[in-house]
């Protein structure tokens, strides 16, 4: 063609077909489904309900806010206080005071800690933390006001922090470790359940229901709770309150 350059064509159709490609593969990736191995896990999407202010724990474990809302906190169980002619077990006054003393008229945000955020009680179920940024969960495990209480709902990143703090409160006898470990029956043997991460007196009849392949034995108190197992609320073993 005169007046132009040799080589200007072909260079300008590469670029042409270059530009079209690119707007091809846009328009396909647009109209592409979302993989679902790229959504968000339900126990990442943070904070489901909004703050509030504590204004009665009823136990170790348990509060309410001022607007009412009852909150269960994710991950711990703490000793029962006992109702009517039940009496308190070791440790529950102790609990409570705990929390009253970290938690009572203070704000807290309330954490997705797993997939449900309500119990079958309709109890919200959550990890709390103050304004500081600390977890009431992790401060009462940390201080052996309660232990750890795994659930498969739960966030396992979540579990293995309050498992670890656990741990650390039991090798340094904090709390309600230094006179629960120190009884004969934390010298006793244990069964416990994998599927449920439960675990048992050895001499429990509803231990006898375990199939085999989720049984487990511990030869010890301490080893049940090192591994991360909790009290089963059958056959309670846990002494009374002192």
């Amino acid at each position: 063609m005169p007046g132009t350059r040799s080589g200007a064509l072909p260079r300008a159709l590469r670029r042409a077909g270059l530009a079209l490609l690119l707007l091809v593969t846009a328009l396909s990736l647009a109209r592409a489904p979302v993989s679902r191995a790229a959504e968000p896990n339900a126990a990442d999407q943070g904070p489901g309900q909004p703050d509030g202010t504590v204004a009665h724990c009823f136990d170790g474990d348990t509060l309410k806010l001022r607007d009412r809302r009852v909150v269960r906190l994710a991950g711990i169980d703490a000793p029962e206080l006992g109702r009517g002619q039940t009496q308190p077990q070791y440790y529950a006054r102790e609990a409570k005071a705990e929390l009253e003393r970290l938690a009572t008229g203070r704000q807290v945000a309330l954490l997705a800690a797993g997939v449900n955020d309500h119990d079958r009680h309709g109890r919200l179920v959550a990890e709390l933390r103050l304004a500081d940024g600390r977890s009431l969960n992790e401060l009462m495990v940390a201080s052996g006001a309660a232990f750890f209480y795994p659930h498969r709902d739960l966030g396992p990143e979540f579990q293995e922090r309050l498992r670890d703090l656990q741990a650390q409160a039991i090798h340094e006898r904090r709390g309600l470790w230094a006179h629960l470990l120190s009884l004969p029956l934390a010298r006793e043997t244990y069964v416990g359940n994998r599927a449920s991460l439960r675990f048992f007196p050895v001499n429990c009849p509803e231990a006898r229901h375990i199939k085999p392949r989720n049984r487990i034995h511990f030869g010890t108190l301490m080893d049940a709770f090192l591994a991360g197992y909790a009290p089963a609320r059958i056959c309670v073993f846990w002494p009374e309150a002192r």
